[in-house]
């Protein structure tokens, strides 16, 4: 192979550029990372607040409390660092009026009214499970059935998300959602002797 045959091959390989899922520069821009680091910086505030504030039984070094200030602090740095490097780079410039702008375009946009009703959706799932609680018990000549309100709760919901985002027929949704509520129930129940959770 000649030396002109070979120059073709190793320009091909210098200009070749993996591009993978984590890929986000060409998407991303001063103003979202700016904004990222506000809801980032502010979650990371929360949670280090909520961490001091909790009992330590014991020592320091054996409070509950030390991994999730740890990690929220960790959080808080790389947000203020993000955040240093939007203003620099113009993302604080008119950040109110053109997140007013993002906003507006998301209610508009079909889907994301759809992102923000299974929002609302799970919302409502964590609070429905976390105020009512309940446990029926049925005996059968070879076990006790056993049915909590986590269950009944998780059927109700998931049918009510595959009706609207699957699209199936009411049947069909909550044939799948309690065939898949009850079995996943029966395996960590009576398979791995774990108690799904009731109440908080």
């Amino acid at each position: 192979m000649t030396e002109h045959e070979t120059k073709p091959a190793e320009q091909d390989a210098a200009e070749i550029e993996f591009s993978g899922e984590e890929d986000t520069a060409s998407r991303t821009t001063p103003a979202k990372d700016f904004g990222s680091a506000c809801v980032i910086g502010a979650l990371a505030i929360s949670v280090a607040v909520m961490s001091v504030r909790l009992d330590v039984p014991g020592s320091v070094y054996t409070a509950p409390a030390v991994m999730p200030l740890v990690i929220s602090l960790s959080l808080l740095l790389m947000a203020l660092m993000l955040g240093v490097r939007a203003v620099r780079e113009g993302g604080a410039t008119d950040f109110f009026g053109r997140a007013a702008q993002a906003v507006s375009r998301f209610f508009a946009d079909y889907e994301g009214r759809r992102s923000l009703l299974l929002m609302a959706i799970v919302i409502a799932y964590i609070v429905l499970v976390g105020s009512i609680s309940f446990d029926l018990r049925m005996p059968t000549p070879w076990f006790v059935f056993r049915l909590s309100s986590y269950e009944v709760i998780s059927i109700f919901v998931t049918t009510l998300i595959l009706k609207l985002f699957w699209r199936a027929s009411l049947l069909r949704s909550f044939t799948v959602s309690l065939v898949t509520i009850l079995v996943l129930a029966a395996i960590f129940r009576y398979g791995f002797a774990i108690l799904m959770p009731e109440s908080y």
